[in-house]
């Protein structure tokens, strides 16, 4: 093989990329290939017809004493999805260097520490334990914590992008290894996660605990999938560890009795919860809890083991009769399997477990670190709902509050998750590492 012919073989590696010779026997430049993840899009799909008709079922019985339209929540909900399925659409076919970039980082981040602040002070829905949660701009109403979720994803992405690059470039040095050790540190480490902690310690402060759970383990995921060194990892952790520490000490000696007891109250839902989960099972251990207070979770509880095998029929369903309050949000899957039963239950399992497999395969794929970071943040964001949810349904958890993904009623969240899983099908499409071709032996 001539040395000519080598050069060839290296260039044509990725089956993405072409490479041929020129007029005049120059080389050109590969061109790669970008290719849209159509099985990827095609579940998506199912998942948000199967939805459609899951909600249809579950909610009609509310929507129409609600409202007098049985369909009134798959209408609304329908808009929603379209909307979130074009937006999803936009997002996978942008180059991620349109995102990967300080503007966009700075932009992100600044919009999710507004929203946060703002909802705290001025949010609505706080009908339950003084919580503030939405926005109302005009007509329009959204749960700002959704916006939020998405918008760290691509704040911490984009920060560790930018310093992997600078770091390439040499510019993060200093004169000595214990201080280069904390520069590390406070680069890879706490800068990031400070930054989205104080994010979501104003969600924790709404009060909305469950997105306080699922902001912390998206982050979390980020942290572990952008390339941090494990140096920076302890030296970051402990100091992190030991600020959070000083300043909840000083605040706690710091503050009245007045405001710790209100703080506490802001949270008398969460303990109760909590001991609902504890108490079930155990009647006559908890003496504050009545059986109105489980009524929700054993009726949800009785509808699941109702369906049977291949549960009572669509629509059949007697627990979602104001038996299970708002069966279109938290306990859906409840409904949804005493009307289809286990094998209902089971497929819509395995729906879910196929969709992950679709994104696992994109994150071990991703190249680069800010690939990696958005394709593993936003799995873990739909994710993480889906097992909480299920995790609730099964009393195998407290009670969060947190809404099947792309199956629950919800404007806000179905569009956001719509947009996350937009921003992984961007990456198997711009920024996944092409299929190498096995090399044939010579004879």
């Amino acid at each position: 093989m001539t040395g000519a012919d080598k050069d060839i073989e290296k260039l044509i590696e990725p089956v993405e990329a072409d490479a041929s010779l020129k007029p005049d026997g120059s080389l050109k430049a590969p061109v790669r290939r970008y290719h849209t993840n159509i099985p990827m899009i095609l579940a998506i799909l199912i998942m948000l017809c199967f939805g459609m008709v899951v909600l249809y079922s579950v909610s009609a019985p509310d929507a129409y004493g609600l409202y007098g339209d049985s369909a009134h929540f798959l209408k609304s909900q329908l808009g929603f999805t379209i909307a979130g399925f074009i937006a999803c659409l936009l997002v996978g076919f942008l180059p991620p260097r349109l995102f990967d970039n300080r503007f966009v980082m700075f932009g992100s981040y600044a919009v999710s520490l507004l929203l946060a602040i703002v909802t705290l002070l001025f949010g609505a829905g706080g009908a339950e334990h003084g919580a503030s949660r939405w926005l109302t701009i005009g007509s329009i109403q959204f749960q700002t914590s959704e916006v939020i979720k998405v918008a760290l994803i691509i704040s911490f992405a984009g920060w560790r992008s930018l310093v992997s690059k600078i770091r390439k470039k040499g510019r993060i040095k200093a004169k000595n290894p214990g201080s280069q050790m904390i520069i590390d540190a406070a680069i890879d480490f706490i800068i990031p996660v400070v930054m989205c902690a104080l994010v979501d310690v104003f969600i924790a402060l709404q009060p909305h605990v469950s997105c306080f759970i699922i902001i912390a383990s998206v982050i979390f995921m980020c942290a572990l999938s952008s390339e941090i060194p494990i140096k920076s990892w302890i030296v970051g952790g402990l100091i992190t560890l030991l600020i959070g520490a000083i300043i909840l000490t000083i605040g706690l000696a710091v503050a009245p009795a007045s405001t710790r007891d209100r703080f506490m109250n802001n949270y008398a839902h969460v303990f109760k919860r909590i001991a609902i989960y504890n108490a079930e099972g155990e009647e006559g251990e908890e003496e504050d809890i009545t059986s109105d207070d489980t009524r929700q979770v054993d009726n949800a509880m009785n509808a699941l083991g109702s369906g049977g095998m291949w549960g009572v029929g669509i629509g059949n369903s007697r627990a979602k009769y104001n038996y299970v309050s708002e069966a279109q949000n938290d306990y859906i899957f409840s409904i949804y399997v005493e009307e289809t039963g286990f094998v209902g239950g089971l497929i819509l399992i395995l729906l879910y477990v196929g969709l992950f497999c679709m994104c696992m395969t994109v994150i071990w794929r991703a190249d680069g670190v800010y690939a990696r970071t958005v394709a593993t943040g936003c799995t873990t964001l739909i994710f993480v709902e889906v097992f909480m949810n299920l995790a609730v349904e099964l009393q195998v958890i407290p009670s969060t509050g947190v809404t099947l993904p792309f199956m629950s009623y919800g404007g806000t969240a179905q569009i956001s998750l719509l947009i996350a899983y937009g921003f992984i099908l961007q990456i198997s499409r711009y920024a996944t590492k092409p299929k190498q071709i096995k090399e044939e032996k010579s004879a």
